[in-house]
């Protein structure tokens, strides 16, 4: 097999007609099974194959990239890069979008695994940077990703921190939408480790993204918000932010919101921020940042749809923590007429908007048995009271309807009540309920099957549901979680002789 591919690579590599070479060897390949191929590939040089890149015929550059395409994938990825280094830094200067493609799909690849590998090759890591500056976003979008997967090493950051600097600057400059590029590939690095985010806030890069705040430019600052966001997300991240004085420029920020139309945009970018601190901060943010909690609630009741989705998330973010919970609470009215106000939302929203309000009351009414006390049971209790009357007549009512993601988003609310006693007291008061949740014809799809069996496997292992639903139905409960989620009784026939 391998003499015969060897042949047709030799007579490419000399051949006068370059498509009929490559036709030649894309049909030989195509004959054999790819682990034959996989067997022999390592004692065949294929570099005959990029050389043919190098021209201007789309037919020629399609028959190299399938042919490329078709050897990828049982390439070893330490050896691409490798073996064909010179091939792929040429292939990402190539004039084709496509090849440039192709190339960084390669180099995808080594990021993906050996990445210090990646990191000995200094001129692909600069023409990478290069990339980011490039014409196609798909090309510049590649590009970032691989960078980001670079950063991860020691070995990388000094390829791309120490040695490539000086190119990493020349693209930060080039224009707006390419800066943002590189921000982009920054926060991520920053993101993906505490080495990373003191390298890149050694040399200025973090501090540079956020000087952006203060320019008088929305857009702008909106970008930034949503970087910034994305490195709050991280702890080392937030305590940079919070070191730097950024929490504080936007909490400042917060309450000038209501200064114009212009202003305003910037607070769906300001909640995330916020949102993504209080996760982690409930206590703090929602204490000592009365402008964020009036605006998060406020717009809970907003005209625009964008603004009311983040409001809803933010609280569900916000009170999926016990401290979260608590920090709430402590918000006395405010809480209360928030959740009131979601009631009221979940019953009136169209399907689509239902699903975030089912996702937020999921969050907030979710009470684990280990983190279970009166005091935490009576609050999500007063605050499930507060969504109105009927409530749980009304979630019965959604996982029946044929609007998929509504039904698994109720299902998700359900779940997060099964886990305490008042809502198992809801459910077995609940007429056909306890039939309901034992009849597996009720869905037809695997994941409906699954999120009913979760709710039925909660039940079975709370320590109060025999009390509530009493022994004989916990030991139905426990006999379907044995027999698992997609279970299906046989239905026995007998056949009956007609002459009988």
């Amino acid at each position: 097999m391998a003499a015969n591919v060897i042949a047709v690579v030799e007579k490419l590599s000399i051949a006068s007609n370059q498509i009929e070479g490559l036709e030649d060897l894309k049909t030989v390949l195509c004959s054999f099974h790819p682990t034959a191929l996989k067997h022999n590939i390592p004692n065949i040089t294929f570099k005959v194959v990029f050389e043919c890149l190098n021209t201007n015929d789309s037919k020629q550059l399609e028959l190299c990239c399938e042919i490329l395409q078709m050897l990828s994938p049982i390439m070893d990825p330490s050896l691409v890069v490798r073996h064909f280094d010179k091939e792929l830094l040429l292939g990402l200067r190539h004039f084709q979008a496509s090849v440039r493609l192709y190339c960084l799909n390669q180099i995808r690849r080594v990021s993906q695994g050996p990445v210090e590998e990646l990191a000995q090759f200094v001129d692909i890591i600069q023409q990478l940077i290069r990339c980011m500056a490039d014409d196609s976003m798909e090309v510049a979008k590649n590009a970032v990703e691989v960078l980001i997967a670079v950063g991860t090493t020691q070995s990388g950051l000094d390829a791309l921190y120490n040695n490539s600097m000086h190119v990493l600057l020349d693209v930060l400059v080039i224009n707006d939408t390419i800066r943002f590029r590189v921000y982009e590939m920054v926060i991520g690095i920053s993101k993906a480790s505490v080495l990373g985010l003191q390298k890149s806030s050694e040399l200025g890069l973090l501090i540079q993204i956020v000087n952006e705040l203060q320019r008088d430019d929305i857009l702008v600052q909106l970008n930034c918000l949503e970087y910034l966001s994305d490195l709050a997300l991280t702890d080392h991240g937030l305590l940079y932010l919070d070191q730097q004085g950024v929490v504080e420029t936007l909490g400042r920020m917060m309450s000038f919101v209501d200064s114009g139309p212009l202003a305003g945009l910037l607070v769906p970018g300001l909640m995330k921020f916020f949102g993504c601190i209080a996760r982690v901060h409930p206590k703090e943010v929602c204490s000592r940042n009365r402008n964020f909690v009036n605006i998060v609630f406020s717009n809970l009741s907003s005209k625009d749809e964008s603004l009311c989705n983040i409001a809803i998330q933010t609280v569900g973010l916000i009170g999926s923590t016990l401290e979260g919970k608590l920090a709430l609470e402590k918000l006395g009215p405010i809480m209360d007429g928030g959740v009131k106000y979601l009631g009221k939302l979940l019953r009136d929203l169209q399907p689509d908007r239902k699903i975030k309000i089912l996702q937020c009351l999921s969050s907030l009414l979710e009470l684990k048995v280990a983190d279970q006390s009166m005091d935490m049971l009576k609050l999500l209790e007063k605050w499930y009271t507060l969504l109105g009357s009927k409530t749980f007549d009304y979630l019965m009512s959604l996982t029946r309807i044929p609007f998929t993601e509504v039904r698994f988003s109720a299902f998700g609310l359900i779940r997060s009540l099964a886990f305490q006693p008042w809502g198992q007291r809801l459910m077995n008061d609940h007429p056909g309920f306890n039939e309901y949740l034992l009849d597996r014809s009720t869905e037809q799809i695997k994941e409906g099957s699954e999120a009913k069996y979760e709710i039925v496997s909660i039940l079975a292992e709370s320590p109060t549901s025999g009390d509530i639903f009493g022994q004989p139905y916990q030991v139905k409960l426990k006999a379907y979680v044995l027999q698992g989620p997609f279970y299906k009784r046989v239905q026995a026939e007998v056949a009956i002789d007609e002459n009988n």
